[in-house]
Formats: C-alpha cells, sequence, structure tokens
C-alpha cells in the first residue's frame, strides 16, 4: 500500500465489532495500539436486515422487528462494549444498516480510516469461512492495511500486543522492496525486532529431471538470497533471512514460531505482482498463523 498508514504509524483505527467473544479477545491489541499511536478509535457495527423481512411484491411481509428499535439497540449494546473495553479511549460509536463487507470497506476509504482491525470468524471449511465473509471481503476489497487474527485468545497464543518480534514474508520480485522499507519504519516506529521469510517453490515431481537435481535448487535458493540481499542494502537495512522451501503458508508459520513472533507482516495489494504465489496464499497465511497478521 501506497499512502496511507505507509509510514507505519496509525492516525484513524476502524473497529468493526459484532460483539461476539473473538472480538472481545481481539480488544486489547486494538486499545493497545490505538494508545501507542494516539490514534483516532472508531467502533462500528452494521446490521444486516434480512430480506426475508421486506417480503415480496407477490407477497409483501410486515416484520414484527422494528429496524430503528433494533439499531437502538445495537448502538446502546455497542456503547457498553466501549465502555467495557476502552475506558479510558474516547472513541466514536456508528451503528447503520447495511452489509457490513461493503460498509466496513467504504467507511474507511470516505473517512480517511488508515487501518482496520478486526478478528476471524474461524469457521467452516473453505477459504472465506476461515476468515468470516466479512473479514475476507474487507482483505480483498479494503485501500487500507488490514490487522486480522485466526488464533488470538487460543490454546498456545502468547502474542503480546507490543509487536517486539515481527515476521515479515516477502517474495524476491522487486516490489517486495516496498514491504522491507515499511518493515525498516515499523522497527523505527514501534523498536520491532524483524525476521525476514522467503518460502522457495517446493520440488515437484512432474518437472524435469534437470530440474529436481540439487544443483538447481542451490540456484533458486542462491538467487533469492542474492536478490533479497540487494533490496536490504538499497533500503539500508540487514535484518536476518530464513529462506525454506515448501507451502508458503507452513513455512511461514514455522518462522513466526520460531521467532515467537507478535505479528506476521505481507503484502496484499502488490502481491499480485509476485507471480501471485504468495497473494494466492494470503488467507492460508492468515489462517495457519500463530499470531495476528498485518497485510498492508
Amino acid at each position: 500500500m501506497q499512502g496511507r498508514g505507509s509510514h507505519m504509524k496509525f492516525s484513524s483505527i476502524l473497529y468493526p465489532v459484532d460483539f461476539s467473544e473473538r472480538c472481545e479477545v481481539a480488544a486489547p491489541f486494538v486499545s493497545a495500539l490505538a494508545k501507542r499511536n494516539d490514534a483516532r478509535l472508531t467502533l462500528v457495527n452494521f446490521v444486516e436486515i434480512p430480506a426475508l423481512w421486506y417480503g415480496t411484491a407477490e407477497a409483501p411481509c410486515a416484520p414484527d422487528l422494528n429496524a430503528d428499535a433494533y439499531i437502538d439497540e445495537s448502538r446502546e449494546q455497542l456503547k457498553r462494549f466501549a465502555k467495557t473495553f476502552f475506558p479510558e479511549r474516547q472513541t466514536q460509536i456508528v451503528v447503520e444498516q447495511g452489509d457490513p463487507g461493503s460498509c466496513i470497506v467504504e467507511m474507511a476509504r470516505s473517512s480517511g480510516i488508515d487501518l482496520i482491525m478486526m478478528p476471524t470468524r474461524g469457521r467452516g471449511r473453505f477459504r472465506a469461512a476461515l476468515l468470516g465473509s466479512v473479514t475476507a471481503k474487507v482483505l480483498h476489497d479494503s485501500e487500507c492495511p488490514v490487522w486480522t487474527a485466526a488464533h488470538a485468545g487460543m490454546p498456545g497464543d502468547s502474542a503480546s500486543t507490543e509487536w517486539a518480534n515481527v515476521v515479515c514474508a516477502i517474495d524476491s520480485a522487486p516490489d517486495a522492496a516496498r514491504l522491507i522499507q515499511q518493515a525498516k519504519e515499523m522497527n523505527s516506529a514501534y523498536g520491532s525486532a524483524v525476521h525476514l521469510v522467503h518460502a522457495l517453490p517446493p520440488a515437484i515431481d512432474t518437472r524435469p529431471e534437470k530440474y529436481l537435481n540439487s544443483d538447481f535448487e542451490d540456484y533458486l535458493n542462491d538467487f533469492a538470497r542474492e536478490t533479497i540481499d540487494a533490496m536490504q542494502k538499497a533500503a539500508g537495512t540487514n535484518f536476518p533471512l530464513c529462506l525454506e522451501a515448501g507451502a508458503v503458508s507452513s513455512i511461514i508459520a514455522a518462522e513466526a514460531r520460531q521467532q515467537g513472533a507478535d505479528l506476521v507482516l505481507v503484502g496484499r495489494g502488490a502481491l499480485s505482482r509476485f507471480g501471485g504465489r504468495l497473494r494466492t496464499n494470503v488467507y492460508a497465511i492468515i489462517r495457519d498463523s500463530p499470531c495476528p497478521v498485518l497485510s498492508l
């Protein structure tokens, strides 16, 4: 991402709240980052009115529940949520009717939000269900950075709200330099210890034999290391680099565990230029990461 949030200091944070336990677990992360950045914090809840309430032209429906009353009830519930989880911070409360995914993206765009923070739902077998359809839509459509976590508060979770240890997942294409620069800015802004990780393509048995020999694997490793070293030199950084061959999300998750990471940093907008390898794994990275993921 260029522009908003590009200097890793956030002035305006949007926190969508659906009153789930996952939102309660994520609240300390939101509070800590808002405090550290002295950021304006907006809590928002979008009320979806099922189409069934409106019926059809042939069979008009007169719903028993008044939509305005439901919105008012949600607003009071959101005020109580703010008082409970953000007692020392002035927050803006917004409750509106509409599709949550679309409305979150539009509010972030129109209100100058530079970070969206939201947990995943973690249900179902398919990609969207693994994240929750709302989170998946926000990740796909949002123009600003998105923080999300699949395992916050679950057994084994030890991620700190302070971003002391950060794993930055990069590819070797030239645009990865942007992510290294932002990792540098995170190191400067938050004092984060940064480790880079790059997943090399795994060997595929169906490739011609000449591509399976160790010389070729060594070539891929050396080429990636030299490319990333050159980008680090240009950025003025010297972060430790882990190179491993295998599934992208598994390599990144393993490195996050190895480093005791509090955050995994990935590119989102620019990843489509990396041949799609990381781009197509963003959902899996979030699903498998032992700590929250910030996608830029």
